[in-house]
């Protein structure tokens, strides 16, 4: 190797040493720095989170139910006798009164039957009478005063049968409602069964629902319940029916509320919202910005415990305000993380601010 060569390899090797030596001397600390530094990195403090101390309230807790409005009662007016409809007094979205005539049948021939039954009832009363008088005097038998007694009471069925032949000419509302439809028109002929109007009952009116199984057993008959329509529209009633059988294809039980409709405004198949009592329970209002999920996808709120540890705990949302939101399942007292709730995990040291923010903006 020539001189000019070997000067050259020593200066590289001169600066390769200089290089290293350099970056060594720059990563080169004290005792004490490695100490400070690995106190740092040990322990950073406990994460700063803002919370209040929230105190549970006892309050009645509501389910909501939805549903839809139900005539109280619907009924198919039938005719009971024969003939031809002379009038309908019952017109379709007429409403009427009990007792009410809806549909008028020709009389025809029954007024004649119903005339010579009584004359028949009359002449068996007067022979009874004067057999009776006689049985008196000791004249007439006891077996023909027996028979006059069939007689007299045969004719008063034969007269009973046809007052109420003619009376039924005359198909009466059997409750107050209004007529929902009417399938025949004057001419037509009745048969005995054939529907001569549908009525429905609206006062009172009934709204109806299905009630989950794990909630059926906290409803009680006569519970006040605010029914919301979808008009808007709120009218209060009372639980009326509570299934024993569950539909078996949903595994809910129907329930029947039952509300007050005087004038008739309320309307049969409105979609309606109960708000149904289901007991009185410990619950706190926060505000739906402390509500987080967790890897499972519950959803919870994030408190502190005794230990300053934060700690995810399920909640139900019960109701809801416009204050907030109300939930159940936490302690009566508890430290609720409501800033920085989703920057913490379980069991991690936390500090908490119980300063209000709005004290924190005014200064």
């Amino acid at each position: 190797m020539s001189n000019k060569h070997l000067v050259v390899s020593l200066i590289v090797i001169a600066m390769a040493l200089w290089m290293f030596s350099g970056e060594f001397a720059h990563n080169t600390v004290t005792a004490d720095e490695a100490d400070s530094l690995a106190e740092t990195s040990g322990s950073e403090g406990p994460v700063l989170v803002r919370g209040v101390k929230s105190t549970a309230d006892a309050r009645t807790v509501f389910l909501d139910v939805r549903g839809q409005t139900r005539a109280n009662r619907e009924v198919h007016v039938k005719a009971e006798v024969s003939g031809k409809i002379e009038a309908l007094p019952g017109e379709k979205g007429r409403q009427v009164r009990e007792g009410e005539t809806l549909c008028r049948i020709a009389v025809d021939a029954r007024r004649n039957e119903y005339d010579q039954a009584v004359a028949e009832m009359k002449s068996a009363q007067l022979e009874y009478d004067g057999f009776a008088d006689l049985n008196k005097r000791g004249l007439q038998s006891e077996v023909v005063l027996a028979k006059a007694k069939a007689a007299l009471e045969q004719a008063r069925t034969r007269a009973r049968q046809a007052e109420l032949a003619l009376e039924k000419t005359e198909i009466r509302a059997p409750f107050d409602g209004v007529v929902a439809a009417q399938p025949v028109e004057v001419g037509d002929f009745l048969s005995p069964g054939a529907t001569c109007v549908t009525l429905i009952e609206i006062n009172p009116m009934l709204v109806t629902g299905q009630v989950a199984e794990k909630n059926v057993q906290a409803l009680s008959l006569g519970d006040s319940v605010t029914v919301r329509l979808i008009t808007g529209k709120s009218i209060e009633g009372q639980v009326s029916y509570i299934g024993h059988a569950p539909d078996m294809a949903t595994r809910t039980f129907p329930i029947e509320v039952t509300v007050a409709n005087p004038g008739g405004n309320v309307r049969a198949g409105i979609s309606a919202e109960m708000h149904v009592p289901v007991g009185v329970e410990n619950v706190h209002l926060i505000s739906p910005a402390s509500l987080v999920l967790d890897d499972q996808g519950d959803v919870g709120v994030r408190i502190v415990d005794e230990e300053n540890l934060a700690q995810f705990m399920p909640v139900d949302i019960v109701d809801e305000s416009p204050e907030g939101v109300w939930v159940k399942g936490l302690p009566v007292a508890v430290n609720l993380i409501t800033v920085g709730q989703e920057e913490v995990i379980d069991g991690e040291l936390v500090r908490m601010d119980f300063s209000p923010i709005t004290s924190l903006v005014s200064n």
